[in-house]
């Protein structure tokens, strides 16, 4: 029984590396797995309100919809780039947004991870009847 003393002190600091990288890693994903939530959100925003504008207005109302919904709901996303294009078809209008951005690696140095690109892409019909700009 005295050969056992002090093994469970030993065990211990060989597993705690691995368990703080264990949740260093699972705070990485979540992180990822928020912001790509947010990212899909803001590309819907952004196809919505470039839906109702006149074709030359799309890109800046997809772009302040884009960033409005990034902003409030707090997402980890940096750098956000949005492009809009549209496509017709037949007598149907379309808008198709699309977000990309950088997750946050902030406080995950010990993982090594790099930023993980999160793109989102949101289509919507153009509204034909929508009465000019609102």
């Amino acid at each position: 029984m005295s050969r056992d003393r002090g093994s469970a002190a030993v065990e211990l600091v060989l597993l705690t590396p691995l368990l703080v990288m264990l949740l260093l890693f699972v705070v990485h994903v979540g992180r990822s797995g928020e912001g790509m939530t947010a990212v899909r959100h803001a590309a819907d925003q952004g196809a919505r309100a470039a839906s109702l504008v006149s074709p030359a207005r799309m890109q800046a109302a997809a772009q302040r919809a884009v960033m409005d919904d990034l902003a409030r709901s707090e997402s980890s996303c940096g750098s956000p780039s949005v492009t809009v294009r549209t496509t017709v078809s037949g007598a149907v209008t379309w808008v198709t947004v699309r977000v990309a951005c950088f997750s946050s690696t902030q406080g995950l140095g010990l993982l090594g991870a790099g930023r993980t690109e999160l793109v989102a892409t949101s289509s919507e019909v153009v509204d034909r009847y929508r009465g000019g700009d609102r």
